[in-house]
């Protein structure tokens, strides 16, 4: 999702952006840069997949 979608979903939800910096932490996330623009991830985990 990019960073500017996120923006905009977490003041819907009436959250922060700490919730997106716990799931960072958590390494649920991943935040990557992408033609200049900020991209946010969810990381897949090999217990996922069948």
């Amino acid at each position: 999702m990019r960073e500017e979608a996120l923006k905009d979903f977490l003041k819907r939800a009436k959250s922060d952006w700490s919730t997106i910096l716990k799931l960072i932490n958590k390494g649920q996330l991943v935040e990557t840069d992408y033609k200049g623009n900020k991209f946010y991830i969810r990381k897949f985990s090999k217990e996922n997949y069948i």
